[in-house]
């Protein structure tokens, strides 16, 4: 998994350990991977039609990372609800992300 640094910017693949500065990247590693585990369960929620659940997953890893998947994953669910304004502004976050 690639994490840019922080602190120097550089993009470290499979480290935790900033190459270039040392800052330590546990935490930014563990962020990353509790956003993707909620796009996983958002998913799991959008195929069973539970949108509002879907919704509540992807909006969770959208504030833990702004991610394309996160606000694909809004833009589906709230299609799945007929909510098609608010479909419409995560389709431009997905887009922009």
């Amino acid at each position: 998994m690639e994490i840019k640094c922080p602190a120097c910017k550089k993009v470290n693949r499979d480290s935790l350990i900033c190459t270039r500065c040392e800052c330590d990247l546990n935490d930014l590693n563990r962020i990353i991977q509790s956003a993707r585990n909620e796009i996983i369960i958002g998913i799991a929620s959008l195929k069973k039609g539970e949108g509002k659940k879907a919704f509540l997953h992807a909006k969770t890893s959208w504030g833990l990372k702004n991610s394309s998947p996160a606000a694909k994953l809004a833009f589906l669910a709230n299609i799945q609800l007929s909510s098609f304004d608010e479909a419409t502004l995560w389709y431009q976050r997905s887009i922009r992300s």
